[in-house]
């Protein structure tokens, strides 16, 4: 049989030989009162944090509108890290189709993010800052477009089509330039860079368009070409022979049309090229259907 050992207290008043207090009990029992008062203060101080504002002050404790507001900014990054991951990848097919590595792209990448369902994070509205992020952000553009990509066009060096080749007065400020060559004239490179398609197009009355990448970010596409002597991945001169325009019977001078990029943004190519601006069509184009002449 276990038989608890007890222990006794006693407060004795020595001048008058008298016990004052006295107490036994067994060490179970004291323990058992300590957890009790232990318990006691634990349960009394929760109910101190529960029932007033101490609990504000607990670690990672939020308000309902503070949480919601937290959880919007979170999908607002994941929406942001989508948008720079799908401008990493554009930029990324840009660098390497200027280096001529055509091997390298990240297209499928970036139309991969771009064509993805609609997640929860593109329903969020615009907020007032990303309006006026944005606002500020196209006042920029419009600021390098007008000033700064003149600027870098002038450490390049553009080349005409062809020797004799002009602008039509009607699109000597439109963003696509009609040229007019001689009939049997080739196309040139406009300057160096790389091919980066060649395809057949509907637009411009038929014929061959060519893409080619610049470098400083230029982009150019020649169109209403007949045969074309170069190939998507093909590293070009300024000046070197590209194509022969579609040729017509009925035209004594052909028409070809040139587009003209820096950066994205459509520039006009008569405000690039260095062409003679005095000259005048080399002969008028009659057109065999309406009989008449045009540009």
């Amino acid at each position: 049989m276990n038989v608890w050992s007890k222990y006794k207290i006693t407060i004795e008043d020595e001048s008058r030989l008298e016990n004052v207090f006295q107490a036994s009990t067994t060490l179970f029992r004291w323990i058992s009162a300590v957890a009790l008062a232990v318990a006691f203060l634990l349960a009394v101080g929760a109910l101190m944090i529960v029932f007033s504002p101490a609990h504000y002050l607990l670690p990672g404790y939020l308000k309902d509108s503070e949480r919601a507001a937290t959880e919007e900014q979170h999908m607002r990054v994941d929406s942001l890290q989508t948008a720079f991951n799908t401008n990493a990848a554009f930029i990324s097919n840009i660098m390497n189709i200027i280096n001529g590595d055509i091997s390298e792209l990240r297209e499928s990448a970036a139309v991969s993010e771009v064509t993805s369902p609609l997640s929860p994070d593109s329903l969020i509205p615009t907020s007032s800052e990303e309006m006026k992020f944005s606002s500020m952000m196209r006042e920029r553009e419009k600021y390098n477009i007008s000033v700064i990509a003149p600027l870098a066009a002038e450490s390049m060096m553009f080349s005409t089509i062809n020797d004799d080749a002009v602008f039509s007065d009607d699109s000597k400020k439109s963003h696509k330039a009609k040229v007019i060559i001689p009939k049997g004239a080739t196309v040139s490179a406009i300057a160096d860079g790389t091919v980066v398609s060649v395809s057949q197009s509907i637009r411009e009355g038929g014929g061959t368009a060519v893409i080619i990448q610049h470098p400083k970010g230029f982009l150019s596409r020649c169109s209403r070409l007949g045969t074309v002597l170069i190939e998507p991945g093909d590293i070009v001169t300024a000046g070197q022979i590209i194509a022969i325009p579609s040729r017509n019977s009925a035209r004594k001078a052909e028409i070809v049309y040139l587009e003209l990029w820096h950066n994205g943004d459509r520039l006009i190519p008569f405000d690039y090229l260095d062409y003679t601006l005095s000259k005048e069509p080399p002969a008028p184009i009659i057109d065999e259907e309406v009989g008449r002449g045009r540009l």
